[in-house]
């Protein structure tokens, strides 16, 4: 799990406002405190309805794949350039994809300066043309570095309309900017050290999670009440 140090809502992080004086000293402490939490077992902590946690289930502009209505829903918080987002996020597209009752909702926390930034907005203009899994998927398992040609490209391979998704952008990108800050503010009100991060029904789990942690979660979360 990636920490990311966390100014008062909504405001951006201070990798957004300051990239330049406190990416290099973040990623390196990021990196070194997200593997030694990955050493010990992730706990689950059960939330109760809250106004902060309805606050987060109720905020639809979020994108989402699987059934409106399923059984359980997963809300995951994640950075394109978080390396332990990116490796675990083929586990929870496995887990969707493979269990038909699980919605899961994406919040993009951007937390690593403009790149970061910039891949985030891209895939939630993506979001209104049906796109945004797609892109998702593409840039969480690209290679390449995720300059502005690189988003373009994986955009594009993900056949997002590029044209559409910069007039969008244009558009509405005060709305787009609006959803970041409010997923970041989700996060902090949540207590999020930064990402990724999942809510698994009732259960908050802070840090990577494998394909069998996910679906043991899920297990959990459907022999206990729902929050939503």
């Amino acid at each position: 799990m990636t920490r990311a140090e966390a100014p008062a809502p909504p405001k951006v992080s201070i990798l957004v406002r300051r990239p330049k004086a406190t990416l290099a000293a973040a990623i390196a402490l990021g990196a070194a405190v997200s593997w030694g939490l990955q050493l010990s077992p992730l706990a689950m902590r059960r939330l109760e309805r809250s106004p902060v946690v309805q606050a987060v289930l109720s905020d639809d502009a979020s994108p989402s794949a699987g059934p409106a209505h399923g059984d359980v829903t997963i809300i995951v918080f994640t950075d394109y350039l978080c390396a332990i987002c990116r490796g675990a996020d083929p586990a929870l597209d496995h887990v969707r994809a493979a269990d038909p009752k699980i919605r899961v909702v994406y919040k993009d926390w951007p937390l690593f300066g403009a790149r970061s930034r910039y891949a985030s907005r891209v895939a939630l203009a993506a979001d209104r043309q049906g796109k945004y899994l797609a892109v998702h998927n593409g840039l969480m398992r690209t290679r390449r570095s995720l300059d502005a040609a690189a988003v373009e490209a994986v955009a594009t391979g993900a056949g997002a309309d590029w044209p559409r998704l910069q007039a969008d952008l244009q558009a509405h990108g005060k709305a787009v900017d609006y959803q970041l800050a409010r997923h970041a503010a989700e996060a902090w009100s949540l207590g999020l050290e930064g990402t990724p991060a999942y809510l698994v029904g009732p259960f908050l789990i802070q840090g990577a999670m494998s394909e069998g942690a996910l679906r043991r979660a899920v297990s959990a979360a459907r022999r206990t009440p729902q929050l939503g």
